[in-house]
């Protein structure tokens, strides 16, 4: 609506502009004014403005029909004594606006500091809780840490015992005791494989883990990693390939630890790809870094589960169904990547395979006081 009244004013004026009617210009001119007071001193325009609007226009068609001062004149003079009215009480409404606008402020004050007190207590609560657990989180390291130490020994003392009675110490074993023996033997290793994942977890968290770095080859460790595998992969008819366009690779890095990232990536492969599959080892170079893939036709993974997979413990639903484990050493492998300034990402499609990527930096260069590593003569 305040469209069309602003149309109006304005095709008004132009006409009275075009015919040199100057009261009627000095008439529209005044709506304009009050309007203007109006839309200072209220929050929206009152019935009063409608009155002078359409009253203006009303002179003004009378004016351009029969040509009179008088009332022109009347009403750019009640115009201006109602200017000076919004004026006055404006005035005399301003000690009230001040003392309501200090009332206002007074009480947001108020309100800011209940509010900036609650935070402020808010925020110490959650200080001594994180300090809390902080420290419970420090007391579930060190017992796990001491419990998988204390567990140690009688473990080794217990797969002792069992290698021994596999080897007839005790007496010649039947077949039937032979598969019993070795159901037991396995147990034993895989709950020491759990507790050597959490000794090294808990080395990690606590930035004990020392790197022996020395110039090694990569392509070295893939070899004995690939031997060591090799009767796994044989026994489910696995077929292993290896490759490396790139030459001679070398790493300032810690052999053993590098040679556990490749291990684990090249089982698990094995552990999870379907008799009669195959797995593809590659070296490459990428700028100043060295690239290992890992790749089989294995059961694969969803999306989601490639961003679970670094979690510790964390185990995709088909990977409970086909093997046991603790679902640590790809937490572990992660870390020790990084603990290199390396990455390690991974690519998957459900049914169709898995392909890790493992990326470190190579050697600046293999004037060191140690030869490159080689373990190939390791048995």
């Amino acid at each position: 609506m305040n469209a069309v009244y602003n149309y109006l004013l304005i095709a008004f004026f132009a006409i009275s502009i075009l015919d040199f009617d100057y009261f009627s210009v000095s008439v529209i001119g005044m709506i304009i004014v009050i309007r203007y007071f109006y839309s200072l001193f209220y929050t929206k325009q009152p019935r009063s403005y409608l009155f002078f609007y359409f009253t203006g226009l009303a002179i003004v068609l009378v004016n351009w029909r029969y040509p009179t001062i008088q009332l022109p004149l009347t009403f750019i003079t009640l115009a201006i004594l109602e200017c000076i009215r919004i004026i006055i009480m404006a005035v005399l409404r301003y000690p009230d606006t001040i003392q309501n606008f200090q009332a206002l402020t007074e009480e947001l004050e108020r309100r800011v500091e209940q509010r900036t007190a609650e935070l402020r207590e808010t925020n110490l609560q959650l200080q001594q809780a994180n300090l809390k657990l902080l420290e419970l989180d420090q007391m579930k390291t060190a017992f796990v840490s001491q419990a998988s130490h204390d567990l140690r020994t009688p473990l080794t003392a217990i797969k002792g015992s069992l290698d021994n009675l596999m080897m007839g110490v005790a007496g010649e074993l039947n077949d039937k005791q032979k598969k019993i023996m070795l159901r037991a033997t396995r147990s034993v290793d895989r709950l020491t494989q759990l507790i050597n994942d959490i000794l090294d977890l808990n080395r990690i968290e606590s930035g004990r883990v020392t790197l022996e770095k020395s110039v090694i080859s990569l392509h070295t460790i893939m070899e004995q990693s690939l031997l060591e595998n090799q009767p796994a992969a044989e026994k489910k008819q696995i077929r292993l390939q290896a490759s490396n366009d790139a030459g001679p690779i070398f790493l300032h890095a810690d052999p053993s630890k590098i040679e556990r990232v490749c291990g684990e990536l090249i089982s698990n492969a094995i552990k999870y790809t379907p008799p009669g599959g195959w797995i593809q080892v590659k070296l490459a170079r990428s700028g100043p870094h060295a690239v290992l893939t890992v790749q089989d036709t294995g059961i694969g993974m969803t999306a989601e589960e490639c961003g679970k997979i670094w979690e510790r413990f964390y185990r995709t639903t088909e990977s409970q169904k086909i093997a046991k484990g603790s679902g640590l050493g790809l937490s572990i492998a992660k870390e020790l990547i990084e603990l290199h300034e390396g990455s390690i990402t991974v690519d998957s499609t459900p049914g169709m395979g898995t392909r890790f990527t493992v990326t470190l930096p190579l050697a600046q260069s293999l004037d060191t006081e140690h030869e490159p590593y080689d373990n190939s003569n390791c048995g």
